[in-house]
C-alpha cells in the first residue's frame, strides 16, 4: 500500500535486493530466477533495451504513485451505474487497478515510482501478474478483519480481478491467519464465512451495534458495502446464500431484535442504501436472487424513500 511505501522505504530497499540476488542465482531450481528471465526474454521482443527488460524482469515490488493512496476500487466498484454485467465490470476494475499499482520499486533506485518501464509503454504489474496461482493477505488483529474496511478487497480483492482478467483465470486466494499463537494459512472463502457468521449475522454481534445508534447503522453499511466490494473484485469468495442472510437478518430481522425501528430511529439512509447495494448485486447479476426477494427489497425501499 501507499502506506507502507512511505513508512517503509528502508524495507523495501532490501527486498529489491534480494529479489535481484535470487533473480541472478544459477540455480537448477529457482522461481524467481526463472520467473525474471521469462519476463525479460518477453519484454526485450516487446521492443525494450536488453538492460531494462533485465531491470524489469527483477522487480517484484509496486504500489501505487508517490503522493497517491488506495487502488481506486473502493469508489469505483460503488459505481455500478457505470458497466453493464460482469464482464464489462471485471474489464473497467482490473484496467483502473492495474493502472493505479504498476508503479515498480526494483533493483535501481534512480526508476523507483515509475509506472512505465523502461519506457515502452508495458504495465510491469500486469507482466508479472500473468500466470499467478495463488495471492496471499495477512490478518493479524481481531479488530481488523474481511469486512471492516476497504482495504482487503481492494488489494487482495484487486489482485483476484486482475489476474482473472489477464488470464480467464482467478487465482486461489489465501488468508495468512496470524491471530492468536502459532498461525495458519486458509482459504479466502473459508475465512470470509467465518467472519460473516461470527460477526455480520450474529445477533451477539449486531445487539453491539445497536447500542451504538447512529454509528452502528454505518457500520452495517460499511460491512454491506465491502462484501460487495469483495463480490465485484474476487466472487469466488462469496456465496449467494450469504447475500440472502443479509437480506434474512437485517431486512426481515430474523433474530427479532428490532432492527427496523433501530434503523428507522437512527439511520434509516443506511439501511435504504444497504437494500440499494442488494438490489445493484441482483440487477448486475452478482446475486441470483429468488424474484420474491427482489420485490421485498423493492417495497421495502420505496416506503423508506416514502417516508424519509
Amino acid at each position: 500500500t501507499g502506506l507502507y511505501r512511505d513508512h517503509f522505504p528502508n524495507a523495501m530497499k532490501q527486498l529489491a535486493r534480494a529479489v535481484q540476488l535470487a533473480a541472478e542465482a544459477n540455480e537448477a531450481d529457482n522461481p524467481v530466477a526463472a520467473n525474471a528471465r521469462a519476463i525479460e526474454e518477453r519484454l526485450t521482443r516487446q521492443g525494450l533495451s536488453p538492460a531494462a527488460a533485465r531491470r524489469a524482469g527483477q522487480t517484484r515490488i509496486f504500489s501505487s504513485e508517490t503522493g497517491r493512496y488506495g487502488t481506486g476500487l473502493d469508489d469505483a466498484t460503488l459505481a455500478t451505474d457505470t458497466w453493464k454485467g460482469k464482464v464489462e465490470g471485471d474489464r473497467k476494475l482490473a484496467r483502473l487497478y492495474l493502472s493505479r499499482m504498476q508503479f515498480a520499486y526494483g533493483p535501481d533506485e534512480a526508476e523507483w515510482g515509475k509506472g512505465d518501464a523502461g519506457g515502452g509503454g508495458v504495465n510491469l504489474y500486469a507482466e508479472h501478474l500473468k500466470g499467478t496461482e495463488g495471492a496471499v493477505l495477512s490478518r493479524t488483529s481481531n479488530t481488523y478483519g474481511m469486512l471492516t474496511t476497504d482495504d482487503p478487497f481492494q488489494y487482495l480483492g484487486g489482485i483476484g480481478l486482475a489476474v482473472r482478467y489477464l488470464d480467464g483465470k482467478a487465482p486461489e486466494l489465501y488468508i495468512s491467519n496470524l491471530r492468536g499463537q502459532g498461525g495458519k494459512v486458509e482459504g479466502a472463502a473459508q475465512f470470509m464465512a467465518k467472519e460473516l457468521a461470527t460477526r455480520n449475522f450474529h445477533p451477539g454481534f449486531i445487539k453491539g451495534l445497536m447500542k451504538e445508534g447512529y454509528a452502528g447503522t454505518l457500520q452495517v453499511l460499511d460491512g454491506m458495502n465491502n462484501f460487495w466490494g469483495w463480490t465485484a473484485t474476487a466472487r469466488e469468495v462469496v456465496r449467494d446464500d450469504q447475500w440472502q442472510e443479509f437480506m434474512d437478518v437485517y431486512v426481515r430481522d430474523k433474530h427479532q431484535l428490532g432492527l427496523k425501528q433501530w434503523f428507522e430511529h437512527y439511520n434509516p439512509h443506511a439501511l435504504a442504501q444497504t437494500i440499494e447495494r442488494m438490489l445493484e448485486a441482483a440487477r448486475q447479476d452478482y446475486w441470483q436472487a429468488d424474484p420474491a426477494t427482489v420485490a421485498e427489497l423493492k417495497q421495502r425501499y420505496r416506503e423508506l424513500a416514502a417516508r424519509y
